[in-house]
């Protein structure tokens, strides 16, 4: 650095001898000029903090584990900072490796939301999607509003004349929101798994039949399909029937083997058809779909089916998640009879995530 006397063409020999006396350039001009670029280079730990103070990276430096990992991500996020741009790096920060945004259509009048398919379900709840909220919050436009995250159950508000019924929500999209949150997330997970009942299993369902079985007087009427005066004629036929008309349950337990809870079906279904099954075997599928919060926090070890059970509270038969102490069981049969099934899963229930589960019986 060179010295630049800043003194009027008149100026006196005291004036001048006065500013080379005081001039500190050839003490501190070198130091100086050192640090002129010193922040686009391999910066010193000691000097790190006021380059994450100078460019406002305060506000995410809990994200990562050091300044130089801050100023590393931070820069760039912050010259796109109020783009889609920087949501989708701030997301990164979290392990969201392919989310994606979705502007509010052109129908609706608060034309500022969006939304943001996600891409993955988080193992944990807390702090991740706290955290996704605050980081999209400081990325995202000020004009813009973040509403919705979802990933693997996404169901539409319904606009009329622009989805079916029966495949949207009327008033409002799926999801819930967390404690002290204004975002909705909306999470799904599916499950399969298959049973193949024991003849045990079978006699205690009351289905444990076979062609040319002399039939006894029962809970079926005589015009039901695979029978005749004469006995059994369609196994497969009359043990679909049979099945048919049990009430079912999808039961959850925990690594003791414990109740966690019960899901009524959404949907039950001879599959047969889409077997090449032997004479009299039959497949059903039970498909349930618990809901967001049911036993946050358990752990479930295994799901399996329970048949002849109902809601022990007959005011509410339509219940579809029963605690363990709300189930009972047909008058005449034992509980413990009519468990099919243990299929080990791992998965913890959360607050935000609905766990579709398919059993698929072969009996």
């Amino acid at each position: 650095m060179t010295a630049l006397h800043l003194l009027p063409n008149n100026a006196s020999p005291f004036e001048r001898a006065l500013s080379m006396s005081l001039d500190r350039t050839p003490d501190f001009g070198a130091i100086i000029d050192s640090i002129a670029g010193l922040k686009y280079g391999v910066i010193p730990a000691a000097f790190s903090p006021w380059v994450v103070a100078e460019y406002g990276l305060g506000p995410i430096s809990e994200y990562f584990e050091s300044d130089a990992e801050i100023i590393a991500a931070g820069i760039p996020w912050q010259r796109v900072r109020g783009t889609p741009a920087a949501v989708l790096a701030a997301l990164s920060w979290l392990g969201y490796t392919s989310p994606s945004i979705e502007d509010q259509n052109e129908r609706r009048r608060k034309w500022n939301r969006y939304q943001v398919a996600m891409g993955l379900v988080p193992e944990a709840e807390l702090p991740v999607l706290r955290d996704a909220e605050y980081l999209v919050g400081i990325s995202d436009p000020a004009r813009s509003a973040f509403i919705r995250g979802w990933h693997g159950y996404n169901v539409r508000a319904l606009e009329w004349s622009e989805q079916k019924w029966g495949e949207s929500l009327w008033g409002d999209d799926s999801g819930i929101r967390l404690d002290g949150g204004t975002v909705k997330w909306s999470h799904g997970e599916d499950l399969t798994a298959s049973i193949v009942a024991t003849s045990e299993e079978r006699e205690a369902l009351g289905v444990n039949v076979s062609v040319g079985d002399v039939l006894q007087w029962g809970a079926f009427p005589w015009t039901a399909p695979g029978i005749s005066w004469n006995g059994v004629t369609d196994a497969g036929a009359f043990k679909s029937f049979l099945l048919s008309g049990l009430s079912v349950y999808v039961a959850f337990y925990d690594a003791a083997g414990q109740v966690i809870g019960y899901r009524r079906p959404v949907a039950v279904r001879d599959v047969t058809a889409n077997h090449d099954s032997a004479p009299g075997q039959v497949f059903f599928q039970v498909e349930v779909r618990t809901d967001f919060g049911d036993s946050e926090g358990e752990q479930c070890a295994s799901v399996g089916l329970v048949f002849r059970a109902h809601n022990a509270n007959a005011a509410k038969p339509g219940k579809l998640w029963l605690e363990p102490q709300e189930i009972a069981f047909e008058a005449g049969y034992d509980p413990a009879d009519m468990k099919i099934g243990a299929v080990p899963v791992d998965f913890t229930f959360r607050r935000t995530v609905r766990q579709h589960v398919t059993i698929e019986l072969e009996i």
